[in-house]
Parts: C-alpha cells; structure tokens; sequence
C-alpha cells in the first residue's frame, strides 16, 4: 500500500507542475496501461488526484504572467506574481489544501444526508441559476459580452458531443482558460520573473483559517452539484474575499476540498464529478467502508508528505525560470498543449483548442470573466444534454 501511495504522489507531482497536463490525462493513461488493479488502482490514482490539487498552482501560477500593463485582465495569482510574491502564491495553495483536508474529515458525517437528497432537477435549476448569477454579476454592456461568453462556449461544449474524441475536455478546457493567458503573456514585455525568498503568506492567520473553512464549504457544495467549479465558488466566496490573498484561499480550498468530497460522494450514492472518479466507475470498483476510511487516512498522510517539499520544489522551479527567456518559454509550452491537442485527437482537436482558445481570448478583450466560459459545460446540462 505505501508504494500505491508514493507512486501516487509522484505521479501527482508531475500532473501539478506540468503545464496543461491534468491529472484526469494522467490517470487515463496509467488505466490503458492496465499495470494495477482493484483497491492498489484506487490508492494510486487517488494519491495522485490530491496531490495534483496541492501543487497545480505552480504551472497557473508561473506560466502565462503577462506584464502589468494587463493586469487588470489576468488571474488574481498573476497580480501577486508581478509584485514578486510567486512563492507565497504557491505556499498559500499548500496550506489552504492542508486545511482543507483538516476541515473536511469533521464535515463527513453530515455529507451523506445532503448527498443523498440531490437529484439531476436539483442540478439543472441549479446550474440555471448559477448561469444568471455569473452573467448578472457583471455592469452594464459587459453582461451582454457575459451571455455571448456563455452562449459561444456552450454551443462548442453541444457540438463537441457529437465528434468521436479521444479526450475533449483537454481541448476546451486548455483553450478556455489556459491558451488565452499564455497568448496574453506572448504579447506582452515580461522577460524575467522575480521571486520572494521565503514565499511568507503576508495575511492574519485567523484570517486565513476563516477563508479556507469557507473554501471547505464551498468545496462540499461543488462536489454535490454538476459544473460547480472552484472558480464559481470562489466567486460567491469573493463577495466575503476582497483582496487577492483571502481570494486565492478560497479557490485553493474549494479544490482540494471538492476532490475529497467527491471520493465520499462517490461512495454513498455511485455518483461521479471528476475523472478520477468516473474512472473508478468505468473499472466498476465499489469501495468498502474500511477502505473509504484508509483512504481518508492516507489523505492525511499524503497531505503532510506534500508539506515536507512542495514549497522547496517551487522554489527550485522558480530559479530555473529566472535563468530562461520568459517568451520563449510561454512559447515552448503553447506548442507542447498543440502537439498534445493532435496526439489525442489529431486536427480535431487542434481545431476545437483553437476555436476555444479564441472565445477564450474574446472573453480577456471584452473584459469579462472567464467562469462565464464554463458555458461548455453549464448550457449542456440546462439543455438536458448530459446528467
């Protein structure tokens, strides 16, 4: 069991660094391979998928930095990236997932109850308002762009459904958010980044305990309803969050918190909201309660090991891309997410990344959020495409 274990954190480790490699690719691949079976798959994969939530701040965090001329337009940890602060970023990703984990275990008795009573009508009026919520918290003109985001992306996510691919999400979801930041960064000035030496978290702690139990909160909620994404829940959380720090708590929380409920969620009712889970679906494993709970365990386990280095390992990172050519490294990796899009699906799905990276990117120029984007999702199930 231990070597499931360490085997899952390595291969965690490197989905969580890796740029545009997610950790649902990673486990899809070891499944082909066919090389563990039964509770050993559960164990390593499982591994992996927690470990990936800890360390997946490292690639959002350090690839795609535009310059401060834009901002405004860019992810909350990017504006802390351009004040030199890339190692609290990713020190705040750790210790809001370490609490998270701590949260969650004290939430499990009262889980299966709320489990039990959603059903797929629950989640549809759900996602419906969820929809308006996201268009409505925009001003003025601006909700208009929201509804256009929204529609584009979701008519791609209703046509994607009709072609044989190996791995669309991959293509959507990399051109959605990750194409559009990195072409962002390509455009701009930035050639060297700076770091912090210590990676300090500059907030109060109780502060910070407050904002990761709402993050747990709001994980528990994600893993309960379709397309509830740690984006979304961070943006209920931002009406409460109004800084970057107490904003990146939150989604690190959500992340981590979701995937733990998600574990429980599939074992009382069967249901599946990541690929991790659906993978155990697909190999049709039923998990006994003995082993829910050493799965529990281990994620204490795994928790701490991830404490000892994750930080160290970033900041290793970090020193590296001090000494790189910052565009031509955005540049190297844009061109590995396009010959990964053709390896899974050849021009098809060089053809959906594109198309995804462009409303992508229309949503960065109009000035919108990039949740409305998560219309590729979201309008399939208001449809009553997918359950």
């Amino acid at each position: 069991m231990l070597k499931e274990m360490f085997l899952g954190v390595l291969f965690g480790t490197v989905t969580g660094i890796t740029p545009a490699l997610h950790v649902n690719t990673m486990a899809s691949f070891l499944d082909s391979l066919d090389i563990l079976s039964g509770f050993s798959f559960v164990l390593l994969v499982y591994g992996m998928g927690l470990t990936h939530t800890f360390l997946d701040s490292i690639p959002s965090a350090l690839f795609g930095v535009p310059d401060e001329g834009t901002a405004l337009s860019i992810l909350p940890a990017h504006r802390l990236v351009l004040k030199g602060r890339a190692l609290e970023v990713v020190n705040i990703s750790l210790w809001a997932s370490f609490l998270a984990v701590l949260f969650t275990i004290p939430l499990l008795p009262i889980y299966p109850s709320l489990a039990e009573k959603y059903s797929p009508n629950i989640g549809r009026i759900f996602v419906l308002i969820l929809a308006i919520f996201l268009i409505l918290t925009e001003k003025g003109i601006k909700r208009v762009y929201a509804l256009l985001i929204f529609l584009l992306s979701g008519y791609l996510g209703v046509i994607a459904e009709r072609f044989p691919m190996r791995e669309p999400y991959f293509h959507l979801f990399v051109g959605l958010f990750a194409f559009p930041t990195l072409l962002i960064s390509l455009r701009s000035n930035l050639r060297k980044l700076e770091f912090d030496e210590d990676g300090k978290i500059k907030m109060k702690f109780p502060n910070f305990l407050f904002f990761s139990f709402l993050g747990s909160l709001l994980g528990m909620v994600a893993s309960l309803l379709p397309t509830f994404t740690s984006s979304q829940a961070a943006i209920i959380g931002s009406f409460i969050s109004k800084d970057e720090r107490s904003f990146l708590t939150v989604v690190f929380s959500v992340n981590t918190s979701n995937f733990l409920f998600s574990l429980t969620n599939f074992y009382f009712t069967g249901r599946t909201r990541n690929g991790v889970m659906i993978l155990l679906r697909k190999r049709h494993i039923h998990l006994t309660h003995a082993q829910l709970n050493f799965l529990l365990l281990t994620s204490l386990a795994v928790s701490l090991i991830i404490m000892l280095y994750g930080l160290r390992l970033a900041g290793v990172i970090g020193k590296l891309l001090q000494k790189a050519d910052y565009r031509k490294l955005n540049l190297g990796i844009m061109l590995f997410i396009i010959s990964t899009s053709y390896y899974f699906d050849g021009f098809i799905g060089i053809t959906f990344l594109l198309t995804a990276g462009m409303i992508g990117y229309l949503a960065v120029r109009l000035g919108v959020k990039r949740t409305n984007c998560m219309g590729v999702l979201m309008l399939k199930i208001m449809l009553e495409l997918k359950t």
